[in-house]
C-alpha cells in the first residue's frame, strides 16, 4: 500500500524519498561545476560508473567536500527540506520557510518548485523583519530564529540535499490548466453544484455525529470461517458499504504468521544495507520481498479473503475484470522491534549513538536533532496541532479528464448529483488512470481495497480511518470549487465557528483558481482540518479495534486514513519468540517483533496484467516494485540478500493460485462441460484455481472474466498460445464447436465431419495442431 500510495505513513513532515524527482539536483559530474548548453549547470556524475550521483550505488561514498558549496540560505535542514515547502495537501505552502534565491543559474527544477521556493523566500524575509510592535512579531521572530538555526545546521556534511514537500498553511498554485479543468467540470452545472453543496453540508452534520458517537464500534467484523455463511456475509456487506471498511478475523493462522516473522527476522539479520525510513515514520520500510510479505501475499487464505471481499462490490457481468483472480501487489512493510539487522527505531537510535561516540559527526553530534527541533519550531502550531489524513490511488487524477475522468467515475458528483454516486460500482474505475505523474509509491492499478495483514497483535491507535466512502469523497472533490465568505476563526468551536461552517457562508467560485486543496502532482490526496473543516477530522478519524495475529483489515480506495508515526503504537502485547538457533540470553523483551504487511486487494484487469508483467521482473531480480522505483534504477535492491523467497517458495505456500497472483503461472481457463450434452456456446466457463464461496457466486466465471484472463495470459506469456483454444474438460472429453449448418460438410470413415473446402476437421483438436490453427487466426 502505500501508505502514501506515495508514502505509507502520514505525517506533516513526511519527505519524498531521496531518489524522488522532487529533490533538487546537486550539480555536475566529476566533482567540479561544469556549465552546459543554455547556461544550465550539468548534474554531478559518479567517477566510478558515470551515472548521476543521485542514482548510482556509489553515492554514499561520494565526498561532500568535493561538492561546490551552496549559499547557506539556499540549503535547508533535512527536516525542513522534508516538510517545509507547500502542499495543498495540508493547506499549502509553509508561510515561514528559510529559503533564498538558489544558485545564480537555477538548476533544472519545475516551475511549480521554483515558484514555491521563491514564495517561501519572500515570506521568510517578511517573517524575519517583522516589527516588534506587530502582534505576530513574537511568532515571526521565533520562526526566524528557528530558520536561522536550521540553516546553520545544514553545514553538517551528513545533511541530505533539500527536497520539497507539500505541507503548510497556504495552498500551492498549480499550473493554469487546472483552472481550466475546474471550469470545464462546473460549466453548465453551476446552480446544481451550489444546491448540492448545501445538501452535502447538511448531510455531513449527521454523518459526523454518527461516526463520532460510534467510534471504533463502527468497524464491521467477521471471522474468516464465516465468510461462507450467507446470513453473516449479508450483514457484513451492508455495514461495509455504509462505512467503507471491514475487518476479517483470523485469516492467517497463528503458526503461519509466526513462521513468517521468524524467517523475516533471519532475513533481516543477514541483511547489511537498506534504505533507512524517515525519522517521521521510523517503522515503515521499503522492503518488498521479505518472507513475511511474500508468504502473506501468497497465502491461500489471504487470496480467498480477497476474492470474497471483492465479490461484495456491485460487480456487473460485463465488467472488464476478474475478481476471482486477485493479483499480488508488492507494497511496503511495517516493522517494530529491537536491533534486528539494524532495522527498527531502537536500532537507528543505537546506530546514531555509536556514530556520535566514534566521532563520525565531526561538527556536532546533536546538529541533526537541533535541525529537527528548529524545523518543528518553524512549522509552529500547524505541525503540532493539525490533523492530516491521506487518500490513496491518486490525487489530481480525480479531477483530471485523463485520470478518473476517462471513465466518468465521479461524474454525478461534478454534476451536482452526489446522491446518485455509487462508490461501490467498479465499472468506471477499471479504465481510470490513478497515476499520471509517476509518483513514488503512487499506485498505478485499480485496487478495490487498501488493506493490511497483522502478523502480530497490534494495539489500537496505529491506523485511523474516516468511515464515509460517499459523503466525505463528495466533499473533498467539491471543496476546490467553493470558498468561504469570512475568514476562518482561530477557535474551532462556538457560534463563530458554526457560522463559518454554515452553507450560507460558502459560495461557488465564479473565477476558478488553480488551487485543488490537498492535491499536488505525484503525491497522494491529503485532507486537513484547515482546508476540509466540515469533515471534523478529530471526530471522524476513528481508530480500528485491536488487530490480533492473522487479522486482515480492508478499506475502500477512496477512504481517508491516518497512520500514527509513533513506533510504540506497534508494540505487540505478545512478543514474538526468537527464531530457532538464537540463544536464550539473546532473546529478551528487546527482541520482540511486530510486523504489519500492506496487502491491497486488486482484481485482474488488462492494466493490472501489464503491471504484473513488470512486477514479475522486479521480483525475480529482487528489485523494488515498479510503483516504488520511479526511476527504474533498482536502488534499494534486495537481490543480494540471503533467504529471499523465490518462485519455489510461492508454489509451496500458495500453490497454483499463488503463482498466478504473481504472474508466474498462466490463468487456467476451460469451457464448462454441458450437463445435457449440448454444445458450450456462450455459457460460463470454469477457471481453475478460483475458490469462490458458494454462497456468494456460482462456481463458473462469466464470459467477460474469461476474456480478461485470456488477455492476461497473452500479456504475461506471449511465447505461449495454448490458452487461445478451449481446453479439455474434467471428464477428458473434447468439447464440440457449434456448427451453424451441415451444408458443405461430409463425414469421413470415422464419422467426423469435414469441410469440403480444406478438409480440416470441424471438431476441436488438442495438441500442436489446434494451437497452430489458433495462432494463425
Amino acid at each position: 500500500m502505500s501508505l502514501d500510495s506515495n508514502s505509507s505513513a502520514i505525517s506533516p513532515l513526511s519527505p519524498p524519498p531521496s531518489n524522488s524527482p522532487h529533490g533538487i539536483d546537486q550539480g555536475v559530474g566529476g566533482g567540479q561545476g561544469v556549465v552546459g548548453a543554455g547556461g544550465r549547470e550539468l548534474r554531478r556524475r559518479c567517477s566510478q560508473c558515470n551515472r548521476r550521483q543521485s542514482t548510482c550505488n556509489h553515492h554514499a561514498h561520494h565526498s561532500q567536500a568535493s561538492q561546490p558549496p551552496l549559499h547557506p540560505s539556499a540549503t535547508l535542514s533535512p527536516v525542513i527540506s522534508n516538510a517545509n515547502l507547500p502542499s495543498s495537501s495540508s493547506s499549502g505552502s509553509l508561510s515561514a520557510v528559510a529559503a533564498a534565491p538558489l544558485h545564480p543559474r537555477p538548476r533544472r527544477i519545475s516551475k511549480l518548485k521554483h515558484r514555491a521556493i521563491n514564495a517561501a523566500g519572500v515570506t521568510f524575509k517578511n517573517a524575519t523583519t517583522a516589527s516588534p510592535a506587530d502582534p505576530s512579531s513574537s511568532s515571526a521572530g521565533s520562526a526566524g530564529s528557528a530558520a536561522a538555526a536550521a540553516v546553520k545546521s545544514t553545514t553538517n556534511h551528513s545533511m541530505e540535499p533539500p527536497v520539497l514537500s507539500f505541507y503548510g498553511i497556504e495552498p500551492v498554485p498549480l499550473p493554469t490548466r487546472f483552472a481550466h479543468i475546474k471550469r470545464n467540470l462546473a460549466a453548465g452545472h453551476e446552480a446544481e453544484l451550489e444546491a448540492s453543496w448545501a445538501r452535502l453540508l447538511e448531510a455531513l452534520k449527521d454523518e459526523v455525529e454518527n461516526i463520532s458517537s460510534r467510534g471504533s464500534q463502527i468497524t464491521p467484523t467477521i471471522d474468516f470461517s464465516d465468510i461462507n455463511d450467507p446470513a453473516k456475509t449479508a450483514d457484513f456487506q451492508r455495514q461495509l458499504k455504509a462505512c467503507g471498511l471491514g475487518l476479517v478475523r483470523g485469516v492467517v493462522p497463528r503458526a503461519d504468521a509466526q513462521t513468517a516473522i521468524d524467517e523475516t527476522v533471519k532475513y533481516l539479520e543477514r541483511k547489511h544495507d537498506f534504505k533507512e525510513p524517515t525519522v517521521q515514520d521510523p517503522t515503515c520500510f521499503d522492503f518488498f520481498w521479505t518472507p513475511a510479505q511474500v508468504r502473506t501475499r501468497a497465502h491461500p487464505h489471504v487470496l480467498q479473503a480477497q476474492r470474497w471481499a471483492m465479490s461484495l462490490w456491485d460487480n456487473d457481468h460485463d465488467d472488464r475484470m476478474a475478481t476471482r483472480f486477485p493479483i499480488s501487489y508488492g507494497d511496503r512493510i511495517r516493522i517494530h522491534g529491537a536491533n534486528i539487522g539494524g532495522v527498527g527505531p531502537e536500532a537507528q537510535a543505537e546506530k546514531k549513538k555509536v556514530e556520535a561516540a566514534n566521532g563520525d559527526d565531526n561538527d556536532n553530534p546533536n546538529s541533526e536533532a537541533d535541525a529537527q527541533k528548529a524545523a518543528l519550531e518553524l512549522l509552529g502550531d500547524f505541525a503540532s496541532s493539525t490533523v492530516i489524513a491521506q487518500v490513496d490511488n491518486g490525487s489530481l487524477e480525480r479531477w483530471e479528464p485523463d485520470g478518473y475522468g476517462r471513465g466518468g467515475t465521479y461524474q454525478s458528483i461534478f454534476k451536482g448529483e452526489w446522491e446518485k454516486y455509487n462508490p461501490w460500482d467498479p465499472t468506471h474505475r477499471v479504465s481510470a488512470t490513478s497515476d499520471l505523474y509517476n509518483g513514488y509509491g503512487a499506485c498505478s492499478i485499480f485496487r478495490m481495497y487498501q488493506g493490511v495483514v497483522a502478523l502480530s497483535t497490534i494495539e489500537p491507535g496505529l491506523i485511523r480511518l474516516l468511515p464515509s466512502p460517499k459523503l466525505a469523497t463528495a466533499y473533498f472533490l467539491l471543496r476546490p470549487f467553493f470558498s468561504p465568505k469570512t475568514k476562518q476563526p482561530e477557535r474551532r468551536f462556538g457560534p463563530e465557528w458554526d457560522a463559518y461552517l454554515d452553507a450560507s457562508n460558502w459560495t461557488l467560485d465564479r473565477e476558478h483558481s488553480t488551487i485543488i486543496h490537498g492535491a499536488v502532482p505525484g503525491h497522494a490526496q491529503r485532507l486537513t482540518e484547515r482546508w476540509h473543516p466540515h469533515l471534523h477530522l478529530r471526530k471522524t478519524l476513528v481508530t480500528i479495534p485491536t488487530l490480533q495475529t492473522g487479522d486482515y483489515i480492508v478499506w475502500h480506495p477512496d477512504l481517508a486514513y491516518h497512520i500514527a508515526s509513533n513506533p510504540n503504537v506497534m508494540a505487540s502485547r505478545a512478543p514474538s519468540p526468537p527464531p530457532p538457533g538464537v540463544d536464550d540470553d539473546e532473546s529478551s523483551s528487546s527482541r520482540s517483533v511486530s510486523v504489519l504487511v500492506y496487502v491491497p486487494a486488486a482484481p485482474l484487469t488488462q492494466n493490472s496484467a501489464l503491471y504484473l508483467a513488470r512486477q514479475r521482473k522486479t521480483f525475480l531480480r529482487g528489485h523494488p516494485t515498479p510503483d516504488f522505483d520511479a526511476t527504474g534504477s533498482g536502488l534499494n535492491s534486495e537481490a543480494s540478500h540471503v533467504g529471499r523467497p523465490g518462485e519455489t517458495e510461492i508454489a509451496e505456500i500458495g500453490g497454483p493460485a499463488g503463482l498466478q497472483a504473481m504472474g508466474l503461472a498462466p490463468f487456467d481457463i476451460a469451457p464448462t462441460p454441458p450437463s445435457d450434452g449440448s454444445t458450450p456456446g456462450d455459457e460460463d466457463v470454469v477457471m481453475e484455481g478460483a475458490e469462490t464461496p458458494k454462497s456468494t457466486t456460482s462456481s463458473s466465471a462469466t464470459r467477460a472474466e474469461a476474456e480478461v484472463a485470456r488477455l492476461a495470459n497473452i500479456i504475461l506469456f506471449p511465447d505461449r498460445y495454448d490458452f487461445y483454444m478451449g481446453k479439455r474438460n474434467a471428464g477428458g472429453k473434447t468439447p464440440r464447436v457449434r456448427a451453424d449448418s451441415s451444408k458443405g460438410k461430409k463425414r469421413d470413415a470415422s464419422g467426423k465431419e469435414k469441410e469440403e473446402s480444406n478438409g480440416t476437421s470441424a471438431s476441436t483438436t488438442s495438441g500442436d495442431g489446434g494451437q497452430g490453427n489458433s495462432s494463425k487466426s
